[in-house]
């Protein structure tokens, strides 16, 4: 088993190597690299508005013309809104579909999770990722370039909620009534106000 992922493994490798570096839906498989910036646009069910800029490093692996996955880092650190929800972790991971692939430019959907270290990426700890969707545009300029943007509308991680939106009561005995309470749910985190714009330049190779 060991010897059949070292000989994948290195097929791989070769066939990223010996191809033709092409930014563009002609290439069969190749990675990709660079920065992005832009902003973000959060409102936390808590009140307020957020708007923040940020920039992240991206790398990208591209197979078989409509088949992405995607790494992003998020430079200078998450931040943390409201009762210490976290929109934009500090990593996030995405799975990526070409729609409509071509050699001058092309569109994907994308969707995934991000985490504020790499071990949250794992099946146990969901309540410690947050999420993400949306969709981007790549341009590609030459053989190695593509400039692009993205949107992703943003979920924050669960673990980091608040917990109610009301202030709890007590009974006449001193008590807290926990009928007063008015938990968020899932719903409540799903807003197309809380978002991510950013702009990019990668270089295949």
């Amino acid at each position: 088993m060991i010897y059949t992922i070292k000989t994948l493994t290195i097929a791989l490798t070769l066939t990223i190597l010996t191809q033709p570096a092409f930014a563009s839906s002609q290439s069969t498989v190749t990675v990709a690299l660079g920065p992005s910036v832009g902003i973000t646009h959060v409102m936390p069910i808590t009140g307020g508005e957020n708007n923040a800029l940020v920039s992240e490093i991206n790398v990208r692996l591209r197979a078989l013309t409509i088949l992405g996955l995607d790494f992003n880092y998020k430079l200078g650190g998450e931040q943390s809104l409201g009762k210490g929800e976290v929109y934009n972790s500090n990593f996030r991971l995405s799975a990526l579909l070409y729609v409509i692939p071509t050699k001058v430019f092309s569109v994907y959907l994308l969707a995934g999770a991000g985490g504020s270290a790499l071990d949250n990426f794992n099946l146990d700890v969901a309540n410690d990722k947050s999420y993400h969707g949306g969709a981007g545009l790549e341009l590609y300029v030459g053989k190695h370039f593509a400039l692009s943007t993205e949107f992703l509308m943003l979920i924050p991680a669960f673990s980091r909620v608040a917990i109610s939106q009301q202030p709890l009561l007590l009974d006449e005995y001193g008590r807290v009534n926990m009928d007063s309470a008015s938990g968020p749910n899932f719903g409540d985190y799903i807003n197309a106000e809380n978002f991510q714009v950013t702009f990019g330049l990668k270089y295949y190779f």
